[in-house]
């Protein structure tokens, strides 16, 4: 119950009981016409201690007392009429009596009645003026949840052994050297033995404060196991050592004008975008800006909004290379966003929604460095190390950075020590459509579409430099007797079978609120079906930022996806998920993976 709702309450209690209590006082004047009769209570009072008792103004006990003594009045009245009633000439026919109350007995009445229902607020904390809360309470939103899960991943027993190189590993711990003449091993992925019920958490906690008419603040804290821009979540393992705390977001937002929505700080992802193009944990740092050109028109009959941003992904260094007095410029690597989304509501709420959108990577793409020469200085840095991906996962093409110069090279041991590269731009259409039916109040059915087309894939130039930065991976092996077959060998090259392109379908029937593999709150209740299907090749997107559960991240995968959750009780959900994806190119390489999730949110 609201404090003003408790006040008008008290309000209530003691002009009522003030009426009570004048009927009380008004007793004798009823009691001369109650003359030769039995002695009971008035009418009146007895309707209004009735009354008081249920509504629950007083108790029981309390009304039974205000009978009682109503009784014990009118008795006394009846043996004892008062002296005036003598003087007084009979009323006319059908007149009532009502004595005069001076005005200040009523007031002290009043006074002894607030008092005491004042007295009672304080004792149950209903009305306490020394426990109000501040008028800057009323401006904050917080906001929480948590997540237990099981993790499994399950590796096909038909995998290829060791075919895969760890690129985060290979960048972070490098260089490595390729040569094979030192007899250092590459630092590879598993791809045969079964991960089991790895227990992990998830828990958020965030806040907004709306601190002008037009402007909020907002900030989140989440765990997670390393300063990733993707998961949040944080594995049970480690000899109960206690778990990190990153800000996941950290932001201001405001509505310059009716419509028009700006953004600065570090949010969740704004755009309409599928697991596809970005995972769902996603945070974006940078600017955003969004027009609602419906809500600028004044219309409801379609919705139309643009959207766009810029979001720094890595300023340039200022002392690179580190060891060389000579620095280097290197441009900043940002992300350029913009999108456009159209949607209408039907009659019978039938919602349909189309978006399109174009993200630009600058700078992402690796180039061949200057020729390095790595055998006359010990920990020399190439020109273009600089150029190693940021959060590689796995799938996109790579390639060596390095162009060694071998000049000063020992015959006997012709170190290669190499860093890996993306070949590839990446500027990327993104394309979705929706439709959503309402079956009942709590039930829709929503399917779901989503295609993406990379315009910075340029395999027609894989060997503009020969086999200098020639694709490493996503390749065919025409010639089994030849390990070291490449795509620009002069005579028998091999087959490159990377691509651009990436589909998905969605469906899911049941509650909205648990369509997402993010459930916020949930009514007691609710329940959500969801299967996809994926179609990711190589490089149609940065394997960086794309979906970290499906094949365990990256891109080159295909495969369905089916899940359920249900929530017993209010703002608590059980579900689980079934990731199956396989390989599309390259050596084989089949996951499985099984979610169990227990949430809760506030």
């Amino acid at each position: 119950m609201s404090q003003r709702l408790k006040f008008l309450r008290a309000e209530g209690l003691m002009l009522t009981t003030a009426v009570c209590a004048t009927l009380l006082t008004a007793g004798p004047a009823f009691g001369q016409e109650a003359q030769g009769q039995a002695a009971q209570p008035d009418s009146a009072v007895a309707t209004m201690v009735k009354l008081l008792v249920e509504e629950g103004i007083v108790s029981p006990e309390k009304g039974e007392a205000l009978m009682r003594r109503a009784q014990a009045e009118a008795q006394q009245r009846a043996v004892t009429p008062p002296a005036q009633s003598a003087e007084l000439a009979p009323p006319p026919a059908g007149a009532v009596r009502v004595p005069y109350v001076p005005e200040t007995v009523r007031q002290q009445i009043k006074d002894e009645l607030r008092q005491e229902v004042l007295a009672q607020a304080q004792t149950e904390r209903w009305a306490a003026p020394d426990a109000a809360a501040p008028s800057w309470t009323r401006n904050v939103e917080i906001h929480g949840d948590f997540r237990f899960r099981s993790a499994s991943a399950l590796y096909s027993k038909d995998n290829a052994l060791s075919a895969y190189v760890d690129v985060p590993a290979f960048n972070e711990t490098g260089p490595y050297d390729i040569s094979g003449f030192g007899g250092q091993a590459l630092p590879t992925i598993n791809t045969l033995r079964d991960k089991i019920n790895n227990m992990q958490i998830r828990a958020r906690i965030g806040i907004e404060a709306k601190v002008a008419d037009r402007f909020t603040l907002g900030f989140q804290l989440a765990t997670g196991d390393d300063p990733g821009p993707i998961s949040t979540n944080a594995g049970l393992t480690g000899g109960f050592r206690k778990r990190d705390l990153w800000i996941q977001n950290a932001y201001a937002k405001g509505e310059l004008f009716p419509g028009l929505t700006a953004m600065v700080g570090r949010f969740d992802n704004p755009f309409r975008a599928t697991d596809l193009m970005f995972d769902p944990d996603l945070a974006l740092d940078g600017v955003y800006g969004e027009a609602n050109v419906s809500k600028l028109l004044g219309t409801e009959d379609f919705r139309f909004a643009v959207r766009g941003g810029a979001f720094p992904i890595e300023f340039e260094p200022a002392n690179f290379p580190l060891t060389s007095a000579a620095k280097r410029n290197w441009r900043d690597r940002y992300l350029f966003s913009a999108q456009a989304e159209l949607g209408k509501t039907f009659e019978g709420g039938v919602d349909v929604s189309l978006s399109a959108a174009f993200h630009n990577f600058t700078y992402m793409r690796g180039h061949v460095s200057a020729p390095c020469d790595v055998f006359s200085t010990v920990n020399i840095e190439c020109s273009t190390d600089i150029l190693r991906p940021l959060w590689a996962s796995k799938g996109n093409t790579y390639f060596f950075l390095r162009d060694i110069d071998f000049t000063n090279a020992d015959p006997a041991n012709p170190r290669e020590p190499q860093y890996l590269g993306l070949k590839y731009a990446y500027r990327i259409l993104d394309v979705n459509g929706s439709v959503s039916v309402p079956i009942s109040d709590r039930v829709q059915a929503r399917l779901t579409g989503s295609y993406l087309y990379n315009f910075g894939f340029d395999p027609e130039n894989n060997c503009l430099r020969g086999t200098l930065g020639q694709p490493l991976n996503n390749v065919e092996i025409t010639d089994p007797t030849n390990s070291d077959q490449g795509v620009c060998d002069a005579t028998n090259p091999a087959k490159f079978r990377g691509g651009n392109r990436a589909y998905g379908v969605y469906l899911s029937i049941g509650d909205p609120a648990l369509f997402s593999v993010n459930p916020r709150r949930a009514k007691r209740g609710s329940w959500a079906i969801n299967a996809a299907y994926k179609y990711i090749e190589s490089d149609a997107v940065l394997d960086s930022f794309t979906d970290s559960d499906f094949h365990l991240g990256g891109t080159n995968a295909k495969g369905f996806v089916i899940g359920g959750a249900w929530a017993p009780f209010n703002n608590m959900t059980l579900g689980a998920r079934w990731l199956s994806a396989n390989e599309i190119v390259d050596a084989p390489l089949k996951i499985d993976v099984l979610h169990v999730d227990l949430g809760f949110a506030f």
